[in-house]
């Protein structure tokens, strides 16, 4: 279901009267909307920013043990691949979404408390930097 979410969250990217960052802005909140309306809370704030294709940017998460997360991404009409890879304290990969899709989705219960990486990686941008959002959700 975050999956549908996250596609209807998505379409609004095609709204052509946007400026990129407003987009992103856009997802989010939906995604907000939608996500609360299934029972999630966001964790903090949406992180936002700008990537040349290829490019990837990592924040650091502090995530609680025995919380469902839900971490989804967004990106502007010139993306067409964002991808989010979320690591451990250990380095071990917890999840990753590296479909080619601009709307990457984290699902997972977590086991422990600690510090995590979350990398956003821009995969394919049609402009010189493309605009991203990540919001965290816990259930």
């Amino acid at each position: 279901s975050l999956l549908a979410i996250a596609a209807a969250a998505a379409a609004l990217a095609s709204t052509p009267a946007l400026a990129q960052p407003a987009i992103v802005t856009m997802q989010l909140d939906s995604a907000v909307t939608l996500l609360t309306a299934e029972g999630y809370t966001p964790a903090d704030e949406a992180v936002m920013g700008r990537l040349a294709e290829g490019a990837e940017e990592e924040f650091e998460l502090d995530l609680q043990r025995g919380v469902h997360y839900a971490i989804i991404g967004f990106c502007d009409g010139d993306c067409t691949d964002l991808d989010l890879a979320l690591s451990d304290g250990d380095g071990e990969e917890v999840d990753s979404d590296y479909a080619t899709d601009d709307y990457p989705v984290l699902e997972f219960d977590n086991e422990r408390t600690g510090t995590f990486v979350l990398s956003v990686q821009m995969a394919t941008c049609s402009s010189r930097q493309c605009h991203y959002g990540v919001r965290v959700f816990r259930r």
